[in-house]
């Protein structure tokens, strides 16, 4: 295979187009990337970048992008899409994958992994850094809760004890107590702050969650106004 870094005509360059939301990533990625040879970069206005669905992208471009912007622009046919961002959630970035994202990448990951998993996805192969490969194992080797354990999960994300639980759930504590019991064992955690951790990390009933949680403030705020 030729070296790309000795190849200097425009054409056989790997076309890159910067649509990060954060600025400052932005700026250090074209900076970073426009002194190797074998990249011709560009970059997305962040105004563009938040109305994605406006405008087509050209296909023959690598597109590096946060996360929230990499999933809107992957409306654009043949868009390949690399994203780069904190979140190692394994429900997002499975979400991401399922969706046809061709790389997934954590802030902090060195120049080099950055350079090769955009050569990587230049010749049609997906580029995954090791913790993104790791979650994606996670999800293959998860338990999976049952429709009860799932109603338990969102109960302890609120933070509520067995009585508690088991109070709003028109449940026995001791029912309760088994439940959760089987939450940690297929969470693999030893406890339930732990299993609450892994399953906010894991993405698990995540927007479910939120919204409970939203739901269960607004509750006690109306009542403490009452």
């Amino acid at each position: 295979m030729p070296n790309r870094q000795a190849l200097a005509p425009q054409q056989a360059r790997i076309k890159v187009l910067i649509a990060h939301s954060d600025p400052f990533i932005a700026a250090g990625l074209v900076t970073l990337l426009r002194e190797q040879r074998d990249f011709e970069v560009v970059v997305r206005s962040r105004a563009s970048t938040s109305n994605a669905r406006s405008k087509r992208l050209p296909s023959s471009h690598i597109v590096v992008a946060d996360y929230d912007s990499g999933m809107r622009l992957l409306e654009s046919a043949g868009t390949r899409v690399v994203i780069l961002t904190h979140s190692d959630s394994e429900a997002k970035i499975c979400r991401a994958l399922e969706r046809g994202v061709r790389g997934y990448l954590l802030l902090g990951c060195s120049l080099p992994e950055l350079i090769n998993s955009l050569r990587t996805v230049d010749v049609g192969d997906m580029a995954l850094g090791a913790l993104a490969v790791r979650r994606v194992a996670d999800r293959m080797k998860q338990r999976a809760l049952t429709h009860r354990e799932e109603d338990i999960l969102r109960q302890l994300m609120l933070g509520l004890s067995n009585k508690g639980i088991a109070r709003n759930l028109t449940l026995a504590p001791g029912t309760v107590k088994t439940h959760v019991k089987a939450i940690l064992r297929k969470l693999d955690a030893t406890n339930r702050t732990g299993a609450v951790a892994i399953a906010q990390r894991r993405g698990i009933l995540r927007e479910e969650t939120e919204f409970s949680a939203l739901e269960f403030a607004a509750v006690n705020m109306s009542s403490a106004g009452a």
